[in-house]
């Protein structure tokens, strides 16, 4: 009796182990910024399965981001959403963020946008909270590349904003 408990037992952890709604143990992101002529240049590459997931939750329908045929429909589900969980400001206001557009690298989705900056501004106040509303263990790494090398910081869930110094 004990080894058949223990057996059905064991079945059942496989089993729970084998579930597709965890395709990864890691839940992360990494975020690019690079000040060009007074603009910050934004790349963020999130795992497209993520994304879909998060932009289903969003939206209450199917969004398959592969589609060709469905490529300006899902950038407005992609810009909307990155739109809402990532922001750039100077501490005094959110800065207005120019989603450029989006395209696929194997498993990840890249997605650029630009901000113009002021001439005067010293602080970068970056905000990402990126799949965190479907993973509470998503991390968000933000590498920011300077004159002076790469300066890297990371947004957690209760932890998304960071900042970095422009001059």
């Amino acid at each position: 009796m004990r080894l058949t408990i223990l057996f059905a037992f064991l079945a059942m952890i496989s089993l729970t182990s084998l579930r597709m709604d965890n395709p990864h143990a890691f839940y992360v992101s990494i975020t690019e910024l690079e000040v060009k002529n007074d603009t910050l240049q934004i790349s963020l590459r999130l795992f497209t399965e993520d994304l879909e997931r998060a932009l289903n939750e969003r939206t209450n329908e199917k969004v398959f981001l592969n589609e060709p045929q469905e490529m300006p429909k899902n950038f407005v589900h992609i810009r909307d959403y990155v739109a809402k969980n990532f922001i750039v400001s100077n501490a005094a206001k959110p800065d207005r963020i120019t989603w450029l557009g989006h395209e696929f690298e194997e498993d990840v989705c890249w997605i650029y946008g630009e901000v113009a900056l002021s001439p005067e501004q010293n602080l970068l106040f970056i905000k990402n909270e990126l799949l965190m509303d479907i993973h509470d263990r998503q991390q968000n790494i933000i590498h920011f590349n300077t004159s002076g090398g790469i300066e890297t910081k990371l947004a957690t869930k209760g932890y998304a904003e960071v900042r970095f110094a422009l001059k």
